[in-house]
């Protein structure tokens, strides 16, 4: 078939209209290029693929999905180097590895290759699993004198991807871009990978299009924007949403192998989640912002079959005579400390180095405690209780979902503290007052799905 046959065919058949310009556009030029001595035998090749586009265009609703690369979680398998750094706390792997699709896609601009490794994408949570590089040439001035696993490298990492802009079916997500958060871990000082993780509004349908707009990558701007439609058909029956509530301080609860969460309508309050077996769960709020309603990220027992939840009236340091009272912890392996009504912690493990302090808890009850509020000289000390912080501390709590612990870690860049000295933990004693008249009770039990999201707290 001649290269004009084949146009008058095309037009003749109507596939033009179906086509989208852009796949139009594309066609014409493949068409235009073609050296004469290839034509022949390229043309009909063409064809045939021209007709099988229009084909599937024909019998499916991903026509908005054109130029976009289609991958169906459930498919694919995510390197472990991307789920078992300490920063990669987003999940545990076994779920990721179930509900995941390997993505390789990538965009380079000014020197700098930005790749989506893989996508987890359910109705309340999108993970981003990704690597940033420059040119192998180039050395990073971020990483050149920095210490590896230091504060100055965490602070780098997690700067060079920032605020990218998420929209899903070609609607903007406020929530999505709001949520972000983003964990990193350096492979060389010219590549890095992380996960990006953001709360979502749900309802998703079974097939969507992402939309990742980067205008700012490793302190340059550029574009690295990219597109993927995503089908989540194999694995959306993992995940449930729950949302038949009049009236309510719940909006929605998302049970889901790649996170629990609840979305609450209470801006003035913060909220406790309680079970049918009267256990305080454990959650992280990821968001508390203007635009966005909170969203906590909680976890339940194996036999949790409801939630309870419940406003806060009142949240407060416990005092006597005017005194602030403290709930002591002693720095030893199955310790168990009250920092609050409802928060219990029990020490799982602790590391110490001059620089740095890490203590997993295992949480076996928690009411929302802040537990890094209100420091003062005495919050870490010695066994002869000196003082351990000088000029100040940076302090974290943060998730380990494998090892399903609370991690509390006190780091500074100070030669001044030696974290090594750390006998014992002085945590402000707190109150919360529930407002139990307003508890809103949501039945769970026909949502339960995979055991492997039933585990004891904190996942």
């Amino acid at each position: 078939m001649k290269e004009h046959e084949l146009r008058k065919r095309i037009k003749r058949e109507k596939i033009q209209e179906q086509m989208p310009e852009s796949t139009r556009k594309r066609m014409d030029d493949l068409l235009d290029g073609l050296p004469e001595e290839t034509k022949r035998s390229k043309i009909h090749r063409i064809w045939k693929n021209a007709v099988v586009f229009v084909a599937v265009l024909s019998l499916s609703t991903v026509t908005v999905f054109a130029g976009a690369k289609l991958i169906t979680l459930g498919t694919g398998k995510l390197d472990t180097k991307h789920g078992s750094r300490q920063y990669q706390r987003s999940v545990k792997l076994n779920e990721i590895q179930k509900n995941n699709a390997k993505a390789g896609i990538s965009r380079t601009d000014q020197g700098i290759t930005l790749r989506i490794d893989n996508v987890g994408l359910d109705e309340g949570n999108l993970l981003l699993y990704y690597t940033v590089s420059l040119n192998k040439t180039t050395t990073a001035e971020k990483f050149k004198k920095v210490k590896k696993d230091s504060l100055q490298e965490r602070w780098n990492l997690n700067s060079i991807w920032l605020g990218p802009q998420i929209s899903i079916d070609g609607k903007a997500n406020d929530e999505v871009n709001e949520t972000g958060v983003t964990e990193a871990y350096r492979i060389n000082n010219h590549k890095i990978k992380g996960v990006y993780r953001f709360n979502l509004t749900g309802k998703l349908k079974k097939k969507v299009k992402l939309d990742i707009k980067t205008n700012y990558l490793w302190d340059t701007k550029g574009d690295w924007s990219m597109q993927l439609a995503v089908d989540r058909s194999k694995v959306a029956k993992n995940a449930k949403v729950i949302t038949q509530f009049k009236k309510s301080i719940v909006d929605r609860v998302i049970i889901s192998p790649l996170g629990n969460t609840l979305r609450s309508n209470d801006k003035k309050h913060d909220l406790v989640i309680r079970d049918n077996k009267g256990r305080y769960l454990y959650y992280e709020e990821k968001t508390n912002s203007e635009k966005s309603k909170d969203i906590y990220q909680f976890f339940k027992y194996k036999h949790t079959r409801s939630l309870e939840i419940i406003p806060i009236k009142e949240q407060s340091v416990v005092t006597k005579n005017g005194k602030v009272q403290k709930a002591v912890l002693n720095l030893k392996k199955n310790e168990i400390v009250k920092v609050s009504d409802h928060t219990k912690l029990k020490v799982a493990d602790v590391k110490k180095q001059k620089h740095n302090l890490r203590i997993y808890f295992k949480v076996l009850d928690y009411d929302g405690a802040i537990l890094t509020d209100g420091i003062e000289d005495r919050f870490i000390v010695d066994k002869k209780g000196r003082s351990l912080i000088k000029d100040g501390g940076s302090i974290d709590t943060w998730t380990d979902y494998e090892k399903e612990q609370l991690v509390l870690e006190f780091y500074n860049a100070s030669k001044g503290i030696d974290y090594a000295k750390a006998a014992k933990i002085n945590f402000l004693k707190q109150k919360a007052v529930l407002n139990e008249k307003q508890k809103q009770k949501i039945e769970i039990v026909s949502f339960m799905i995979s055991k492997s999201i039933c585990n004891p707290l904190p996942y």
